[in-house]
């Protein structure tokens, strides 16, 4: 009987919102943000599962292999908005999306589109799915067409699959090799998974991705190592990232990474190492985790109690390789 009561719990009415139409505005808002309290309750309970998944995404991505995010509606949006975010933040490509109805649905809904279980496996033929990738299912339900037939379609193909749902019963926590529930009960408004499910899916794909790109050596303490110089925001903040790591000065720190293209890490191990830009990337090209080799370089910089200088002022050009 309770595994029956669950099976569309992202379908049930919360009491609490039994009057909600007759609320005033700040009581409406009140019942909101005590629902949304709950979440990350629940995501925090879900913590060994994300744990594991983060491994093996950590591993694949190692190997050669992508993390590829399938979804519909909402569920697709935020597997799109958070590979979107791995390349500028990370410096990755290997952190990709795909749901129903392509871009278009990114904007607005296509019909039909998520119970198209052909359109699935299609999909996944075109991005070239193989036993090398990690496929994570997103679906607050658990039950969409689409994304069940992807998590199959993975299987057969011996990649390892995630799901990530809200529905204790869900199909989806039965198919995927590690799967993430996090329960997070009805919502305010029912079936609006955009609220708290969808805030769920937020919350773990954040932890999912960093908490990987991590693992990779992409992060070093709490800095953006491998930023990408976009726009000029970034390159300020790649710049602020180098002075407060090294001690140097604005300019010196410009400089350094105009001679290297904006690659951070090589700035940062010829500053703390004061060894040429060949060097630096002769020493990142010889560990496969980038950040090891930054924090040995670091904690040697920081025994050393001293910030050093350029070791000739010719070594850096005077006018940018790359601007952003």
């Amino acid at each position: 009987m309770k595994q029956r009561s669950q099976e569309h719990i992202t379908e049930k009415e919360n009491p609490a919102a039994a009057f909600l139409d007759a609320l005033p505005t700040n009581e409406i808002l009140h019942l909101m943000n005590n629902e949304d309290q709950k979440v990350a309750l629940a995501v925090r309970k879900a913590i060994p599962q994300i744990a594991r998944a983060v491994e093996l995404a950590a591993e694949a991505l190692a190997g050669g292999g992508r993390l590829v995010y399938v979804g519909a509606g909402t569920s697709g949006r935020l597997g799109v908005l958070d590979a979107a975010e791995c390349l500028p933040t990370f410096g990755s490509k290997d952190v990709l999306a795909i749901m129903p109805g392509g871009r278009k649905a990114m904007f607005q809904a296509v019909e039909g589109a998520e119970d198209n279980r052909d359109q699935a496996r299609q999909d996944l033929q075109r991005l070239g799915l193989n036993s090398d990738d990690v496929l994570v299912g997103l679906s607050a339900s658990g039950r969409t067409p689409y994304t069940l037939e992807a998590v199959r379609y993975a299987r057969r193909l011996r990649a390892d699959t995630i799901g990530i749902t809200s529905n204790p019963a869900a199909p989806l926590r039965r198919l995927a090799d590690i799967p993430i529930v996090v329960a997070v009960g009805p919502e305010v408004i029912a079936g609006s998974t955009r609220l708290k499910a969808g805030t769920a899916e937020k919350l773990v794909l954040n932890m999912l991705s960093t908490a990987t790109m991590v693992r990779l050596g992409r992060v070093l303490a709490g800095w953006m190592t491998h930023v990408q110089f976009k726009n000029q925001k970034l390159w300020e903040r790649g710049r602020s990232i180098l002075v407060k790591a090294t001690g140097t000065n604005n300019r010196t720190a410009g400089l350094v990474l105009t001679t290297t293209g904006g690659n951070l890490p090589v700035a940062l191990l010829m500053l703390w190492r004061n060894i040429s830009e060949k060097e630096a990337l002769g020493l990142l090209a010889e560990q496969p985790n980038p950040a090891r080799v930054l924090r040995e370089a670091w904690e040697q910089h920081l025994r050393a109690g001293r910030f050093p200088a350029p070791r000739r002022r010719t070594q850096y050009r005077s006018t940018p390789r790359r601007q952003p």
